[in-house]
């Protein structure tokens, strides 16, 4: 794909040259953790043992929902990967790009992938942050680095899905309310309808039904597994796979299908 290299560096060089988008990126997450975890612990009103179980055995509930909130930060950060791309169409910077011989699909490309990056180093202040507040984020079980490459793989992954969909959804939009107003219709849907931030034995049943389907809920838990469990056994590992494995199919048809609109689609 020539041109990806030198487009997605261009694309970083933007995101750590703005110091307001650096910083409003680097410090949103926190507030899930912070604000969230701590406002939303209905298990403070419970028993011990009850909350236990409700939390499928994490020790507090900024521990079991950190899976979630890694899940969500990757989400919310990757549906507005398709805005640069209306950006670049409304200065100018796509035409230039189409007179040069690289391929349009590294045009799109370079987006998602520069969306990527710019998550990972969210999710390590969120985890560090998670950990110092009261109540936070405990590995009671130790942590792994194969946890941890199962943690970084799920948000990889469901990154690259969103991505990959609100860029094919821009590729050929030019006002920029647009896409803010798909991000904004299914942004609070897929996060309440998954388990990101409640177990299933707190949501309705159709609603839990509904939400086993949904990869914000595949990621979470994933990540939720590894955390809460340490070690695994082979049954859990096994689920994990099964997780990932969809999730990895599904990044993989839309990564297949951003690819095909960006050679076909984009036009100037």
């Amino acid at each position: 794909m020539s041109g990806l290299g030198p487009l997605t560096l261009r694309e970083i060089k933007k995101w750590y040259r703005n110091p307001v988008f650096l910083l409003t990126g680097l410090i949103q997450p926190l507030f899930w953790i912070i604000l969230f975890g701590s406002a939303f612990d209905l298990t403070r009103f419970l028993p011990s043992s009850a909350s236990s179980n409700l939390l499928d055995g994490a020790p507090t509930y900024i521990t079991y929902i950190v899976g979630g909130v890694l899940t969500i930060t990757g989400l919310f950060t990757a549906m507005f990967a398709g805005t640069n791309i209306i950006f670049d169409r409304r200065l100018g910077q796509m035409g230039r790009f189409l007179a040069s011989p690289i391929r349009r699909s590294s045009i799109v490309f370079s987006k998602i992938i520069s969306a990527v990056l710019r998550i990972l180093p969210q999710a390590l202040i969120l985890v560090l942050a998670a950990m110092l507040v009261p109540k936070g984020l405990i590995f009671e079980h130790g942590f792994t680095i194969l946890d941890g490459l199962v943690v970084v793989t799920a948000i990889i992954l469901i990154s690259f899905i969103f991505a990959s969909i609100f860029s094919a959804i821009a590729i050929r939009m030019t006002n920029m309310n647009s896409i803010f107003g798909i991000v904004n219709l299914v942004n609070l849907p897929l996060l309440f309808v998954s388990y990101a931030m409640f177990s299933p034995s707190m949501m309705e049943p159709w609603l839990s039904d509904v939400a086993k389907y949904n990869p914000v809920s595949w990621s979470a838990e994933a990540i939720r597994t590894v955390i809460i469990n340490g070690s695994l056994t082979g049954a859990q590992w096994h689920q994990i796979g099964i997780w990932l494995g969809g999730l990895a199919v599904l990044a993989a048809a839309m990564i297949l299908l951003t690819a095909y609109l960006s050679e076909k689609e984009i036009r100037e």
